[in-house]
């Protein structure tokens, strides 16, 4: 019983020092932002943004093991669908202003909707 505890104590301590823990410049780490605190659209509730995105997201699925190039036309997939839906980003960046900046290789999204 004493190891367990001990080896509780190194895995919980090694896993603060490592910045795996839940906190993150003093404060708690609560993830990357919801769809809702991304995107916008006059009149749309949080619940239907999440919708949509999850629409879009169920479409063009991601995967960490696919080359990065296809993975960089899926999330670029994902902000048309948005887009077309009539969700726009909060910052007001459109996809095809954002596509200009992928222009080796092309991301084939973005070349089809003649973004270059």
């Amino acid at each position: 019983m004493k190891k367990k505890i001990v080896l509780l104590l190194c895995l919980s301590s090694l896993s603060v020092f490592s910045g795996c823990g839940v906190f993150k410049d003093g404060y708690v780490d609560h993830g990357p932002p919801s769809a809702s605190q991304w995107y916008q659209k006059p009149g749309a509730t949080p619940e239907e943004i999440s919708e949509a995105y999850d629409k879009c997201d169920e479409r063009y699925r991601d995967d960490p093991k696919l080359d990065i190039h296809v993975r960089e036309n899926i999330v670029f997939q994902k902000l048309f669908c948005m887009e077309d839906q009539g969700y726009l980003p909060k910052d007001g960046t459109r996809a095809i202003k954002s596509c200009r900046n992928f222009h080796n290789p092309k991301v084939p999204i973005c070349e089809a909707r003649g973004a270059y």
